[in-house]
């Protein structure tokens, strides 16, 4: 039995509150790997502060 299959059965079981929590979480998981993703493309507040540093200079 693979891993979604074994969640799905555990989830019918569960009482809703419960399963309102455990979306959440994994709303909340989704997020945290597409900010990590992006984490990796866009510049760091301190490469935009020394880019907006050298702009005050001139």
């Amino acid at each position: 039995m693979s891993a979604q299959e074994m969640l799905i059965e555990e989830i019918k079981r569960q009482p809703e509150p419960l399963l309102r929590e455990v979306l959440h979480y994994m709303r909340f998981l989704e997020r945290q790997r597409a900010q990590d993703e992006w984490s990796n493309v866009l510049p760091s507040r301190e490469v935009e502060q020394e880019v907006l540093d050298i702009l005050d200079r001139k």
